[in-house]
């Protein structure tokens, strides 16, 4: 619980900095058409079960891999509003390499969303442990700092 909860303050101190840029996390992915988006304030407006975005994030992970994996994994997706994903930023702070996650790939053509009404950055933080997963929504009132959103899945 330290661990995860050393994780947001850096990523609060991370936020501050990259605010203006856009980008949650120091690893850009520049693959995403920016123009207007909100952030997920204190309720979760792109829905989808915890368990379906652990899936997709993990599908391409072999079972020893799964079965392995320790550490945070913090990555930002931009959700269009006919529920496509693009994957914005990473901070991967596991046992496992970014390259061997395949998370653009995975998450871009395999993370579906219902459709919204805007543009939505999505904020997604995952703890390994154990063989276990845990996964916490981030949000944003200030552009700031980042608060846990709503418990949608969980």
């Amino acid at each position: 619980m330290k661990t995860i909860r050393l994780f947001f303050l850096l990523l609060c101190f991370c936020f501050s900095h990259q605010a203006i840029a856009q980008h949650v996390f120091p690893d850009v992915i520049d693959n995403c058409y920016l123009d207007q988006f909100v952030y997920e304030t204190d309720e979760i407006l792109a829905k989808l079960d915890n368990k379906k975005i652990i899936e997709v994030v993990t599908a391409s992970w072999d079972e020893k891999t799964k079965k392995n994996a320790e550490g945070i994994l913090g990555f930002q997706v931009l959700v269009d509003n006919r529920g496509t994903s693009c994957l914005m930023s990473i901070r991967n702070e596991t046992n496992i390499k970014t390259k061997k996650m395949d998370l653009t790939n995975s998450i871009n053509d395999n993370l579906k969303w219902p459709r919204m009404q805007q543009k939505v950055s999505v904020i997604v933080v995952m703890e390994f442990k154990e063989g276990e997963v845990t996964m916490k929504r981030m949000g944003t009132k200030d552009m700031k700092t980042l608060t846990e959103v709503g418990s949608e899945g969980n």
